[in-house]
């Protein structure tokens, strides 16, 4: 007999941003047609680099913590690294933790009580009651510490998403929480964007000196809606540091081979939505000459830290996707265009906003 075929799943583009895990990729992303999502280990998560110095290496915490411990036993850490998707995670452990994938992070639940009336999104993972989605269910995130040489590090897989948990905005609250819990130096956020323009390519890294609020949608009220915040400067030598060799790596994955370019000047500013979106050649959502990529958080990271100003912070993000191609304006196709550029590629796409983040905690 045959087997029967896989039952079909809806392309669903929030469900594979957010959720999407290349460490081990849940069938609905197969049975939604993401190729990636069937591809060897080895095609879904970046590779190690050869860190010339300073490598980082994980640190576990014996015995585990509880969910619901404090984050105050990381207090005086040099850095939090916070980032936000299950793919992101993936591709950061690979390079930071590689021996400890975000399956093995610790669940963080401290104080969830008071973040549940918070949380109304029906798209928010905190609020998915799937049996795939247990680790994030009413979960404020995954974390895990490392070193990057003397540097202690707190590595943490947001389980809020501004865009998605609601308007009581609970991220700025848990940003908040974090920053004076742990005070560390510097506090980074880092993960994917969607890149701007034709010029910004796929895996091209950008180190935001600006971070602004783009909001048309559900914040579009709000006396933030266009704020811009600047990000603080980078250690000397940190630019030096996101070397060719240790780019080329992963990049080598990417259509072409290219070497990612490393943008980081005033006009290569992040732009944070308030909704789910990516430049396209039709320039859909508006979002050609805002600045060098679009992403979902950065900018309320910036925000929350303004009460704590000196904890240092930094903006780094990759092009998972680049401008998308849409001749015929079809939106639906260019979503699935975007979800299966993301999946097979924003991994290795990853490991450059990675890299730069290790530069600057390098040189701090």
């Amino acid at each position: 007999m045959h087997p029967s075929p896989a039952k079909a799943t809806p392309f669903d583009i929030h469900d594979t941003i957010l959720n999407y895990d290349p460490e081990a990729p849940h069938p609905r992303f197969a049975e939604m047609g993401l190729s990636a999502a069937t591809a060897s280990f080895s095609q879904r998560v970046p590779r190690p680099v050869p860190w010339p110095h300073s490598p980082p290496t994980v640190a576990p915490l014996k015995p585990a913590p509880a969910e619901d411990d404090s984050l105050a036993r990381f207090a005086g850490y040099d850095a939090v690294v916070m980032t936000w998707t299950s793919a992101e995670a993936a591709a950061l452990a690979a390079l930071f933790t590689p021996n400890h994938l975000p399956s093995t992070w610790y669940e963080y639940r401290h104080g969830i009580k008071d973040y549940l009336p918070l949380v109304t999104g029906n798209r928010a993972p905190f609020n998915d009651k799937a049996s795939s989605m247990a680790r994030y269910y009413h979960s404020l995130g995954l974390y895990m510490p490392c070193t990057v040489g003397d540097k202690k590090v707190l590595l943490i897989k947001s389980g809020l998403h501004l865009d998605y948990d609601g308007p009581a905005t609970p991220l700025k609250k848990l940003v908040a929480e974090i920053a004076h819990t742990v005070h560390p130096k510097a506090f980074i956020s880092t993960g994917t964007a969607g890149g701007i323009g034709k010029d910004t390519g796929l895996g091209d890294v950008v180190i935001g000196s600006l971070v602004k609020f783009d909001c048309t949608t559900q914040f579009k009220a709000e006396s933030w809606a266009s704020a811009k915040y600047h990000a603080s400067p980078l250690p000397a030598g940190a630019l030096a540091a996101i070397t060719p060799a240790l780019l080329e790596v992963n990049a080598s994955a990417l259509p072409g081979q290219p070497t990612p370019k490393v943008f980081h000047s005033m006009a290569d500013a992040i732009v944070t939505t308030d909704f789910f979106g990516f430049d396209d050649s039709t320039d859909h959502y508006k979002l050609q000459g805002l600045g060098r990529v679009c992403e979902m958080g950065d900018a309320m990271v910036a925000q929350a830290l303004q009460a704590t100003p000196d904890v240092k912070w930094y903006a780094i993000r990759n092009a998972s996707d680049p401008q998308i191609d849409n001749p015929t304006g079809n939106m639906e196709t260019a979503d699935k265009t975007a979800g299966e550029i993301y999946t097979k590629y924003g991994p290795f796409t990853t490991a450059g906003s990675a890299i730069a983040t290790w530069a600057v905690l390098a040189t701090m």
